[in-house]
């Protein structure tokens, strides 16, 4: 395991259980986390450990993982698929991340997902 592929292993780690001491490892002082369609953008170790507690306060059973890990000089993408509870029921979805890092520390996070599939889901099941 390459030492990006570690940095990715413990973001995932840190989604998945919840521990953020491990963010101030990884991330940046100077970290910024650019998600559109959520939040917007997360400043900070801080900021973004809220962005962590929000999402998984949205889903019971939080989990996620990394596949297609690929690196380019300072660059690294990967795509992630999550799964979770909502209250009308099961949610999965997918999406792109690319870090680029600095030092060992990722400096900025770039985050794309399908918002608004996940929405119409869960208003379809509610609907239901």
């Amino acid at each position: 395991m390459t030492d990006n592929q570690g940095l990715v292993a413990q973001l995932v780690e840190c989604w998945n259980t919840g521990k953020l001491g491990l963010i101030d490892e990884v991330l940046s002082p100077k970290f910024i986390r650019h998600e559109p369609e959520i939040d917007g953008a997360a400043t900070g170790r801080e900021d973004y450990k809220q962005t962590i507690k929000r999402h998984r306060a949205m889903l019971a059973n939080f989990h996620t993982e990394a596949t297609d890990v690929i690196e380019q000089g300072n660059k690294i993408a990967f795509r992630f698929k999550t799964r979770g509870k909502a209250e009308s029921g099961p949610v999965v979805f997918e999406g792109v991340n690319i870090l680029h890092v600095e030092g060992n520390k990722v400096v900025e996070d770039w985050v794309y997902f399908d918002v608004a599939g996940i929405k119409n889901r869960l208003r379809q099941e509610k609907a239901a």
